[in-house]
């Protein structure tokens, strides 16, 4: 009987905790769940449509952010359709619209959910790259504070940030060209409390490589270009040194920090290869060595021993195929393949062109027996360019510096 007694006391005690705890946790949230979801969702879309010229959109894709940032802006207007502004574009009055949305989905996301050219490159599979570049079209609202959005990638996880223009797109996006047109295609070489430190750029990440205190360190940073100069992703330490942010100086050729004593002195390429092309003409002798050309034939022989379809008798270097990198092209019958690559100046030498492996590429991993032909342009690098003809010039003639029985002239 007594253990009855307790048994029912317990149950009347539980059931007045247990009121009690509902009782306050009406207290707590004057708002359900849902409602606290739809309230943030809908403050969002007030704030991305509070900005009369737009957001500036620092965009990171892939997770290991290899290929650096691109600035793009984005306009969200008043029937769901954004314009979106990018610095890849070739006529920046001309922003590509499509529709956005803000979902709620474990919390706000800003989803760009029909195709956009720009908004959707780096997330669009190609023959080449089949998971695309690693990109997001959809990122989770994270704060919104002042002036500026932040948000995070939900593939990548990347951090990113929405800062509200004052300015056109157009205007802005056309200064972003101008810095990269600048600081694209060139090498660099980074000083720090006024000592040189190696410094290597590919695809907008920066390898610097240094000792300190006796340790043998590498930092690789990926950074976006700005309308002033570049920003890292985030802050790091080089030698001692915070930086983040840097300003484009034209006259004296550097990138010099706002934060600290580290500059990057920009050596140019003595010619061009991003956005244009140069041909390698192998069927006319004069146009290329006897040891170039004895590399091509072999290659040219083990093609056809492999593959049914013919190798070009030409060779295209820097970038023929608008949707792709920078590289060295040849025709295999009706198909292209392609290898990427890095054309830069070298320091103190303003006639010489170093040429350098980046990798992948559109159809290489089919053609291993192509690869002589690759290495012995690569390896024989850096070349002394001088004009084909002093008098009728039509290209540039390209002659190892270190074997000079290596040369061809592009046209």
């Amino acid at each position: 009987m007594k253990n009855i007694i307790y048994i029912m006391l317990l149950s009347c005690a539980l059931s007045i905790f247990t009121t009690s705890c509902d009782h306050e946790t009406e207290m707590l949230f004057d708002e359900t769940a849902s409602q606290r979801k739809t309230a943030a969702v809908e403050q969002y879309q007030e704030a991305l449509k509070s900005s009369d010229e737009g957001w500036l959109f620092q965009y990171f894709p892939d997770e290991e952010k290899q290929y650096g940032g691109y600035s793009y802006v984005v306009r969200f207007n008043e029937n769901d359709s954004v314009a979106v502004w990018y610095e890849g574009m070739d006529d920046v009055t001309n922003p590509a619209v499509s529709f956005y949305d803000v979902i709620s989905y474990g919390g706000p996301v800003l989803t760009f959910n029909t195709y956009n050219p720009f908004m959707h490159y780096f997330a669009t599979p190609s023959g080449a790259e089949y998971n695309a570049k690693g990109g997001d079209y959809e990122f989770l609202l994270m704060s919104s504070e002042s002036d500026v959005i932040t948000l995070q990638g939900t593939k990548t996880g990347n951090k990113m940030r929405l800062t509200k223009m004052t300015e056109p797109a157009e205007d802005y996006i056309a200064k972003v060209k101008e810095v990269s047109a600048i600081i694209g295609g060139v090498s660099f070489i980074a000083k720090v409390n006024g000592e040189e430190v190696l410094v290597a750029e590919m695809n907008r990440n920066f390898t610097f490589e240094y000792t300190d205190n006796g340790n043998d360190t590498s930092i690789v940073v990926p950074y976006i270009v700005t309308d002033t100069g570049i920003s890292f992703y985030e802050k790091v330490e080089i030698m001692g040194q915070t930086v983040q942010d840097f300003i484009l100086d034209k006259e004296n050729g550097q990138l010099i920090s706002t934060e600290g004593e580290v500059k990057l002195d920009i050596i140019p390429s003595p010619i061009q290869f991003t956005g244009t092309y140069w041909v390698i003409d192998t069927e006319t002798e004069a146009n290329r060595s006897a040891a170039f050309m004895e590399v091509y034939t072999q290659v040219d022989e083990a093609n056809n021993a492999a593959l049914p379809y013919p190798l070009s008798k030409v060779i295209y270097l820097g970038q023929p195929l608008a949707d792709y990198d920078p590289g060295l092209v040849m025709g295999l019958g009706e198909y292209y393949i392609q290898y990427n690559l890095s054309f830069t100046g070298v320091k103190g030498h303003e006639d010489y062109l170093n040429i350098e492996k980046i990798g992948g590429g559109l159809n290489w991993e089919f053609v291993p027996h192509v690869n002589p032909l690759l290495n012995l342009i690569v390896e024989n690098a850096p070349y002394q360019v001088a004009l084909d003809d002093a008098e009728n010039p039509t290209g540039y003639r390209l002659t190892s510096v270190e074997n000079p029985s290596v040369w061809f002239i592009i046209q």
